[in-house]
């Protein structure tokens, strides 16, 4: 029962949190006209507010730690409950199907930013603003759930060393909950700095919320139909650029560096090859801009900052385009792979994250020295973090599982889509939350249908697949344990 009760106390919270998420939307229908969106946001905020309310009351006292088990179970259930619930607004606001809109709050939660609506207009200005804030939501609960659950516990790998930076010790609020405080005060700072910015910089107030909401979490939802050419902003292209990056890179890196720790942050290398990586890209993809000119009046500003938009959007799974086609400058094969990639474990971005690249290139470096000194003792590590035999033996089912499911998405929703290309692009767009991957405007003889022409199946496979690629497939696998829950 007390692993029960474990569970239900921050799931009801996150459901809380979702009603009040809604009161913004509420007033902007109101301000905005739009009566479908107000009826539709004040309905179901009250009655998951009054369902949250009464079980946080019921729960007082209880205990508030659900365990490890429980830990894994909470994870599966809140990136399930949570879009399920916050599809319904969407579906009366826009009076779309019921998958379409689920398919449109699970992509916004997972931070994947694949829009099945064929116009923003469609939403309304409550529905654009309510999917930005879901996918801000998404990328806090993204954090917390790394940092405190599955690397508290080593699932997958991630490293359990310096995670106290961040995640919080033992108080009147319990260890998880500690680490919500913790992770939202610096999350809400560098959202509020970003869209401070964004203003400053000359771009609309309510669309600088709603970018900055989506840059932070490293989500790819547009406020406009278009992409940041129809800005026509430079200094704006730097701005999303920098804090996509910030989202890219670990927060414990983060907190090393606000802490002044520099010594022991020089040595976390996940996070210099991350923004090594996007440097690169973001060169190659300038050079790519200004070699075809796609911007009109050929201003290197306009190039240059495109350029590194472009290069960072792709590294942290973001999934913002400078220019209409700007992700397809470089070669299909590069940039699936980067996207598969990701960011660093410890962030917003998706994919199969950095840090395990960097195992399995410690472990091969590893037994090459070993083929030279056979009796050699050398101690695994990639900067700052030990690989020991058990965090790599995790790493490679992770990645395992994760190649899989990958796998199984690809072939089937090539049952439904015209050619392997778009069903192998589609499937890494839905596993590492790069949505707008897949629509970024490939050259192909044969023309690939929008996310809102998907039939129900590829859907629901894209549903699936963005929320395992949210989470450690291996959660999955660990709440399915029988012999556990019969114990």
């Amino acid at each position: 029962m007390n692993r029960m009760i474990g569970l239900f106390y921050p799931l009801s919270q996150a459901i809380a949190g979702l009603a009040l998420g809604m009161i913004p939307p509420i007033a902007i229908a109101l301000a905005a006209n739009e009566p479908h969106a107000f009826n539709a946001f004040i309905v179901v905020a009250a009655l998951v507010g009054f369902v949250a309310a009464a079980a946080l009351f019921a729960l007082r006292g209880r205990p508030r730690e659900p365990g490890r088990m429980g830990s894994y179970l909470l994870v599966v259930v809140v990136w399930t409950v949570i879009p399920i619930i916050a599809a319904v607004p969407l579906m009366r606001a826009t009076g779309t199907d019921y998958l379409t809109a689920l398919f449109e709050s699970v992509s916004g939660f997972t931070t994947s930013g694949a829009t099945a609506m064929a116009s923003v207009e469609t939403l309304g200005l409550a529905g654009v603003f309510f999917r930005a804030e879901l996918e801000w939501f998404g990328g806090l609960m993204t954090l917390v759930t790394i940092v405190g659950i599955l690397a508290a516990t080593g699932l997958g790998g991630l490293s359990r060393s310096q995670v106290a930076l961040v995640s919080g010790g033992e108080d009147r609020l319990g260890h998880l909950l500690s680490s919500v405080r913790r992770i939202l005060i610096a999350y809400a700072t560098i959202t509020v700095a970003c869209i401070a910015l964004l203003i400053t910089s000359g771009i609309p107030a309510f669309q600088a919320v709603c970018l900055g909401l989506t840059t932070v979490s490293t989500g790819g939802f547009m406020p406009i139909d278009g992409t940041f050419a129809d800005y026509d902003n430079a200094a704006a292209n730097v701005v999303v650029s920098v804090f996509m990056l910030i989202g890219a890179t670990s927060i414990v890196w983060h907190r090393m560096l606000v802490d002044g720790r520099f010594r022991i942050a020089q040595r976390h290398r996940e996070s210099y090859w991350v923004i090594g990586i996007a440097i690169l890209l973001s060169v190659a993809y300038m050079a790519m801009f200004a070699e075809r000119s796609f911007d009109p009046d050929g201003a290197p500003a306009h190039w240059i900052s495109g350029g590194l938009l472009t290069g960072i959007s792709l590294v942290s799974t973001t999934g913002f385009q400078a220019h209409p086609g700007a992700l397809t400058a470089l070669p299909a094969t590069l940039v699936l792979f980067v996207a598969l990639i990701g960011g660093s474990g410890l962030s917003t971005a998706g994919g199969i994250k950095f840090y395990r690249i960097g195992a399995l290139t410690t472990l091969a470096g590893t037994e090459l020295r070993r083929l030279i000194y056979p009796h050699s003792v050398r101690e695994s590590r990639f900067g700052s973090v030990p690989y020991s035999l058990d965090m790599m033996k995790a790493i490679l089912s992770s990645l395992f599982v994760a190649l899989l499911t990958v796998t199984v998405a690809m072939v089937l929703l090539a049952t439904g889509l015209p050619n392997f290309e778009s069903a192998v692009t589609a499937a890494i767009a839905a596993f590492s939350n790069i949505g707008p991957l897949y629509a970024a405007g490939w050259v192909d003889p044969v023309a690939w249908p929008a996310y809102a022409d998907f039939d129900p199946f590829a859907k629901l496979v894209m549903i699936v697949t963005m929320i395992l690629g949210r989470l450690e497939v291996l959660v999955v696998f660990a709440t399915l344990n029988l012999a556990y829950w019969r114990s």
